[in-house]
């Protein structure tokens, strides 16, 4: 029935928790940039760096793009440009590490994510993922957890400055695929991005409500299936049962 399985991460695959508003992330981050030579306050460098991704998402709306993303290490390079440092490469990589450890409280496979993705592998299809994410943080969560040698593809939406639900996020992915939307499956935890945008481009999809999921969500979605309890074991059936 399907040639490929899209799937979010993050509140789908991936149990996530961070918070960047903590007040004393943003000192310890400080620590990170003096290192190299560029030094801020905690105010400052809070201000700043939401300043400059209100600013980066701005000029691609500005452009036309409804629904924009940044790349975090523009950002850095431009928080330490503005001190008078030039970073390397290394040391922006090195920046969004410990930019997301500071922020991370913890990030783990949901129960049922690995057998899911075993599953459909042993199914023949293609394993996809298409997520709103960094992928400074995205790539090594991926393989700390496991999870990264069961995708075929990646598409990160600070790759593309793009985000879900833009249907040129998803066409983009279907034509590097060469897929048509209605050989995909997408599975997805928000009706507000996943399943938008799989709708849009005319794809299936499976809304998983999880604890990552937005609170309220309407009694009627667009999804073709819909499993509230968060649980992938009801995923796995639904796929199982599909062949």
């Amino acid at each position: 029935m399907y040639k490929a399985v899209i799937f979010d991460l993050y509140g789908t695959l991936l149990d996530i928790h961070t918070d960047e508003k903590d007040i004393s992330f943003w000192r310890k981050l400080t620590y990170q940039f003096a290192s190299h030579g560029a030094v801020y306050s905690t105010e400052e460098i809070h201000t700043n760096y939401d300043q400059l991704v209100h600013e980066a998402l701005e000029k691609s709306r500005k452009k036309g793009v409804d629904f924009p993303d940044f790349d975090v290490l523009k950002v850095f390079k431009k928080l330490y440009k503005i001190k008078g440092i030039s970073p390397s490469t290394h040391i922006l990589k090195e920046t969004a590490r410990i930019f997301r450890f500071l922020s991370l409280d913890y990030v783990t496979p949901y129960d049922g994510a690995v057998e899911l993705l075993k599953l459909i592998q042993s199914l023949d299809l293609k394993i996809i993922l298409l997520s709103n994410a960094q992928a400074s943080f995205t790539t090594f969560e991926l393989k700390a957890t496991g999870l990264y040698p069961y995708f075929d593809a990646i598409y990160l939406s600070s790759d593309y400055l793009l985000s879900k639900p833009s249907v040129h996020f998803f066409d983009k992915m279907l034509q590097k695929e060469e897929l048509n939307a209605h050989e995909c499956l997408f599975i997805g935890n928000d009706h507000t991005t996943d399943i938008l945008g799989a709708t849009a481009v005319g794809m299936d999809s499976i809304y998983l409500k999880t604890n990552c999921s937005p609170q309220e969500v309407p009694e009627t979605l667009t999804s073709k299936w819909r499993i509230d309890s968060g649980n992938l074991a009801e995923v796995y059936d639904i796929i199982n049962n599909l062949i």
